[in-house]
């Protein structure tokens, strides 16, 4: 109980730095679970790296303001002003944020940008449509019950699953794609 009061206590310090590290440990431990469950003959560390930098920089920052943008979406009504954050959420922000993140991705793996940009093509309209399964109800959850500062952390809580899939959908080996040139660390010598 007082790790969890020490938690709670930096979380309401330090916002931002503790969902960092917890969207950085979450999603790392994501992809390393993947690994393990594919049955991949030795551990990625630097894929899993990858995944860590991924959302620890790219994911939980932007996801802090975001969520503190939607707190500003009133409404007399909770249930229209609920429906509407996960509208928003879900219909304006998550089709970029989606693209951002597998663009990013994509140069963490040593992609050009043009290259990143194709494979974002490739994979964008599966990751979104999958998305709209799980997140809208996910984020009915967080808008109803669960205070501002710990939504990222709901968020990165289920996205140890989620992005499970993701490391799954996108890390097929760049090889395996004969429209992709891999990236130096892929190619054989």
């Amino acid at each position: 109980m007082n790790l969890l009061r020490t938690f709670n206590a930096t979380l309401a310090r330090r916002p931002l730095a503790t969902q960092v590290i917890v969207s950085g440990a979450v999603c790392g431990a994501g992809d390393a679970f993947t690994q393990y469950l594919t049955g991949q003959k030795s551990w990625d560390y630097m894929r899993t790296a990858r995944f860590t930098c991924l959302a620890a920089v790219f994911i939980a920052p932007p996801l802090n303001v975001w969520f503190r943008v939607l707190e500003r979406v009133r409404h007399s009504n909770r249930h229209v002003q609920v429906f509407s954050r996960m509208s928003i959420d879900q219909f304006m922000f998550s089709p970029f944020f989606n693209a951002i993140i597998l663009v990013n991705l994509r140069l963490l793996e040593g992609f050009s940008f043009s290259k990143s940009v194709d494979k974002m093509k490739n994979d964008w309209y599966d990751v979104y449509t999958s998305s709209l399964r799980l997140w809208p109800a996910v984020q009915l959850i967080n808008f109803y019950f669960v205070p501002l500062n710990y939504r990222v952390i709901l968020i990165q809580v289920v996205a140890f699953f989620w992005n499970s899939w993701l490391s799954f959908k996108t890390q097929t080996p760049a090889l395996e794609d004969p429209t992709m040139e891999a990236p130096a660390q892929y190619k054989e010598d």
